[in-house]
């Protein structure tokens, strides 16, 4: 088992290097697990994520139903796919941010396939409509379909105060330096009432490792872990302290819904995990999260 561990905090050690030297020279360029030229199954993955959502919206508030809801996606990454999809389940509006600007050079291949399949993904066949919504968010005039690309991430100064119904985010979160701060803008951008239905990614992200082993990234001390740091590198935040950053800001029914786990059974934590870690608050054994939470109303 000592070996073992070695041979893996050895190897992330190579991963991190490998990680932060492509972001250096490359940038953030692939959000999804594949290329964006794998047409259907990107769009295939969009229609997955929406539903994934909705399933969790649905245990979360007892209904799924979009319509004339404003809709805010934290990261859309690499395709408007999913705001297409949304906007067709009924959402009034669907609005987007991201530091990285890679939605608007989707092929236009991309969306006249998914713009074929949307119907029997949704069952919408107002596929005009969507084509005209995605023809003015392209050439930047005001639309349903509304995409921000801030480096500072401002979700205040790019969508203003009280405009947000539901906030749906997939694997982004775990990517923020400062959620506290980005838990303060969502908190001024919804509306009272809003929710927020947020997958978080808690495994090590690279590849290989990430299936031989999963907590990887939290086997480093606070100072090795920040040598191999960039921005959007996992932040390491674990789940008990995104509820609290909520909780912080005045939301309420916080739930964190584990979607996958540890396959072995430990008491505390993994071994090999440093010692920041290496407590059952951690909840080391939850590899991902669904993380729900309303902001109150008047009078709640």
């Amino acid at each position: 088992m000592a070996y073992r561990g070695a041979f893996y905090y050895l190897a992330g050690l190579v991963f991190l290097t490998l990680a932060k030297a492509k972001h250096t020279l490359q940038g953030y360029s692939t959000p999804k697990p594949f290329p964006l030229s794998e047409t259907d199954r990107a769009i295939t993955y969009d229609a997955v994520v929406v539903q994934d959502w909705l399933a969790q919206l649905q245990v979360y508030t007892g209904q799924q139903d979009l319509r004339g809801k404003s809709v805010l996606e934290l990261g859309p990454g690499s395709d408007l796919g999913i705001g297409l999809i949304l906007l067709a389940r009924g959402a009034a509006r669907y609005s987007a941010c991201d530091v990285h600007d890679l939605a608007t050079k989707v092929p236009p291949a991309f969306y006249e396939a998914l713009f074929t399949r949307l119907p029997e993904l949704t069952g919408s066949s107002d596929i005009e409509t969507l084509r005209e919504d995605l023809a003015a968010v392209t050439a930047g005039r005001p639309a349903r379909l509304n995409y921000v690309v801030r480096e500072d991430f401002n979700l205040a100064a790019a969508f203003g105060t009280n405009t947000v119904d539901v906030v749906f985010s997939n694997a982004a979160f775990e990517h923020f330096d400062d959620i506290e701060r980005t838990v303060e803008l969502l908190t001024a951008v919804c509306k009272p009432g809003a929710v927020i239905v947020a997958m978080i990614d808690l495994q090590t992200h690279s590849r290989w490792i990430r299936e031989k082993d999963p907590n990887n990234i939290y086997r480093y001390a606070d100072p090795i872990y920040r040598v191999f740091h960039f921005r959007g590198s996992p932040n390491r935040k674990r789940p008990h302290e995104y509820a609290a950053a909520f909780r912080r800001n005045g939301w309420q029914d916080i739930t964190l819904t584990p979607l996958t786990t540890t396959t072995e059974h430990y008491p505390h934590a993994p071994p090999g995990v440093t010692r920041r870690f290496a407590n059952s608050a951690s909840q080391m054994e939850y590899l991902s999260v669904a993380l729900c939470a309303r902001k109150p109303a008047p009078g709640h």
